[in-house]
């Protein structure tokens, strides 16, 4: 029997949705008495663009950790996730220029490229916040996109030991309950900074899949049903120290180490057969048991010292690890899923490497120009090996896949220039120009080949400050899409059982970006609204190219175009007379150009969903000490053309509840519940016989995915 969701888990879900909806019609019942509440005062606005809220703005609010400060701030969330990323993309950049973590820690940057900032910043006790700042405008510590704001959590000097802690426990729609465990301890003792932090916690989510097979004809043949149940959890540790030599000399070190074991992931699939009746008949089934390891680890720092007045140096590094270990085994079965018999299996073993380095010279060399150079260096590499087995009479036999092991490495190395310059107090223009050279060496039982690429990167970026509150942006630059090893090699496609052949000749995705855009600031620090378009001219588009006779691969169509539009918008309520919520939203719209190397006709890039929707809300009721709110996602739809297969998937709106209630003693209790409608997603896929290009059909899919709810509580609290 498929069982999607047990008894006990709906009563569960039940009683956390009455909770969640009683919590939030209580707020808005009861929201007048926020007139009657403590109102914060105004954060200070400077003449540079800076916003400061100190702590007497969060002090009615009881926080317990710099992230629940964020959270009140309107305009942080957005710098704090940049959720949207730049031109609308989510970044995968390549080195540590191209970074654009909006995020500072006492004016440095969190030098990382696989740590969440988020995670951290739930790691510092509020009580050693001295002050957040909202920056607008071009920050030169880091190499944010035009118009993207900046944080900068400045911590107290209180020379005391703090630390907070949490746990809780999650429960799963497929009856699992894991238990969550938290905790950190930091300081700013003198000229030194520090924060350490360990925690265990879920990473899974049960699924229940089914797929319908349609002849030519269109009539209903096979019927899939699918569940996934898994056992998974997380062990991450994160560490930051930095010492302060005097002004502007600073060092910073800082790390993460995160272990993911897997075990007795199990795919169960039962099929049945479609007769002319419409009747279904058992046809057996397969089992999918997977098991493995995830182990990432980072180590970073910076450097930064005063040569003289107007001349100061910086260096920055990173050494990251990300590894992988997977053992798959088949099943199948005729009746009895708990008799099955083993058919064929798979293992990966996978680690991919990334060092770099990099050092710049930062020259004020008039009162309104000033000059940065630098040179960053970078290794990247990825040594993978798959391999295939099938089963046939009780014997196993090893499948031959081409180029199903590889070791790629990429040497590379960027020279880069930035001249800034304010013609007006009002006006601000930066130009700046890169060299990049890089040499990419695969060596593999299948493909020994070595490559060089050489790319001019040159940019402008303009800023114009209309007022205090208001800022104009615009920018134009050559950029070079950061490669992805993985798809040179051969990979399998588990979801549809498929081998997806690489391909070890494919090249870096090219553009010439153009964006423009504004940023107004409400009075009374009651909001921000922030608006940009943008434009890509795209060359060596990424995407699935012909490969071989009758096969596909990743690869590059050629020219293609890429634009749209981002509003970004958020509300601190109370300033507009209302109620004491901040509400957060982002809604990106986007749309490309590109020819099917298949059809040739002109159609949207691959896995580009239409838009990105994001709402964050949280109402607090300071009487009560109380706070509730909820984050809505929506994506659209998207498309995936192949050789022999078109694709069209949408996902349906993601909405996660929380209630909190804090307590005297500095303790806060909370009430969560994640995937409250269960988000489906559903592709509709189209096989042909041969090719797209015949036209002719050979079976339809219809399959849906449909998310399993998780649900819980958490305590946490400082000491």
């Amino acid at each position: 029997m498929i069982t999607g969701l047990p008894a006990e888990g709906v009563t569960r879900l039940r009683h956390t949705a009455i909770i969640a909806l009683a919590a939030w019609l209580t707020g808005l019942l009861f929201s007048t008495a926020v007139h009657a509440q403590q109102a914060p005062p105004l954060p200070e606005q400077s003449e540079d663009g800076i916003t400061v809220y100190g702590p007497e703005f969060f002090a009615p609010y009881r926080p317990s950790h710099a992230k629940d400060m964020l959270e009140r701030v309107p305009g942080a969330a957005g710098a704090l996730s940049n959720a949207a990323g730049s031109l609308g993309g989510d970044d995968d950049r390549r080195g540590l220029r191209s970074q654009t973590t909006q995020v500072l820690i006492n004016g440095k940057r969190l030098t990382t490229k696989g740590n969440s900032i988020q995670d951290y910043f739930e790691r510092i006790p509020a009580s050693q916040v001295e002050r957040i700042e909202l920056i607008t405008g071009n920050v030169k510590e880091i190499d944010a996109d035009v118009g993207s704001r900046v944080i900068n959590v400045v911590l107290a000097d209180t020379g005391s030991i703090g630390g907070t802690w949490n746990f809780g426990n999650v429960s799963f729609t497929d009856d699992q309950h894991m238990p969550t465990l938290a905790g950190s301890i930091s300081g700013e003792p003198g000229n030194w900074s520090y924060t350490l932090s360990g925690e265990s916690r879920p990473r899974q989510l049960p699924r229940v899949q089914r797929e319908l097979f349609s002849n030519s004809t269109g009539a209903l043949i096979v019927d899939n049903q699918e569940t996934r149940r898994m056992n998974s959890r997380r062990y991450i540790g994160r560490g930051r120290v930095a010492y302060n030599f005097g002004k502007d000399h600073q060092v910073q070190l800082s790390g993460f180490i995160e272990e993911r074991p897997i075990s007795n992931q199990r795919d169960v699939e039962f099929v049945f057969d479609v007769d002319d009746t419409g009747g279904r008949i058992g046809n057996g089934g397969k089992i999918e048991q997977l098991s493995g390891e995830d182990l990432k680890y980072e180590i970073s720092g910076d450097y930064s010292i005063p040569l003289t007045n107007s001349l100061s140096f910086k260096s920055l590094f990173v050494y990251a690890v990300n590894q992988e270990d997977r053992e798959n085994e088949d099943f199948g079965f005729a009746d009895d899923p708990e008799s099955p018999t083993l058919t064929s299996g798979d293992s990966r073993d996978q680690k991919a490497t990334e060092k770099i380095l990099r050092g710049t010279l930062d020259w004020a060399f008039a009162k309104t120009q000033s000059l940065e150079i630098g040179v960053e260096g970078a290794v990247n590499s990825l040594d993978k090996t798959q391999t295939f087995f099938d089963v046939a009479n009780g014997i196993q036999t090893a499948r031959d896949v081409f180029n199903a092991d590889q070791i790629v490495s990429e040497d590379r190395v960027e020279a880069f220039a930035n001249h800034t310059w304010r013609p007006t107090p009002k006006l601000e223009v930066e130009t700046g120009i890169a060299a990049e050279f890089s040499w990419l060496d695969q060596l593999g039982s299948d493909v020994d080949t070595s490559r060089k690429f050489n790319f001019a990167k040159p940019s402008v970026d303009v800023y114009y400050t209309a007022s205090d509150r208001t800022q104009f942006f615009s920018s134009a630059r050559r950029d070079v899409g950061q490669l992805e090893f993985n798809d040179f090699i051969a990979d399998l496609d588990r979801d549809d059982g498929e081998i997806d052949a690489g391909n070890p000749n494919l090249a870096p995705e090219k553009s010439w970006d153009f964006e423009v855009g504004t940023e107004h600031r409400l009075a009374n620090q009651a909001g921000v609204i922030n608006l940009r378009a943008f434009y890509r001219d795209v060359s060596d588009v990424t995407d699935i190219v012909p490969f071989g006779i009758a096969d596909s691969a990743p690869g590059n169509l050629g020219a293609g175009t890429h634009y749209g539009a981002e509003l970004e918008t958020s509300l601190q309520l109370r300033q507009l007379g209302l109620i004491d919520a901040v509400i957060s939203a982002t809604l990106l719209w986007q749309d490309s150009r590109v020819e099917d190397p298949f059809t040739g006709l002109t159609r949207r890039f691959s896995n580009q969903n239409t838009f990105k929707l994001n709402i964050d809300a949280r109402h607090d009721i300071q009487a009560w000490a109380i706070s509730y709110g909820a984050v809505i996602q929506k994506n659209g739809p998207k498309i995936r053309s192949d050789f022999n297969t078109v694709e069209r998937e949408s996902t349906g709106a993601d909405v996660r509840l929380f209630f909190e209630k804090r307590f005297e003693n500095g303790i806060v209790g909370r009430l969560f519940w994640g995937n409250v409608l269960r988000p489906t997603t559903k592709r509709s896929r189209t096989v042909f016989v041969t090719s797209q290009a015949d036209g002719q059909i050979l079976r339809t899919e219809f399959r849906t995915q449909k998310q399993g709810g998780f649900y819980g509580f958490g305590v946490r609290g400082t000491f």
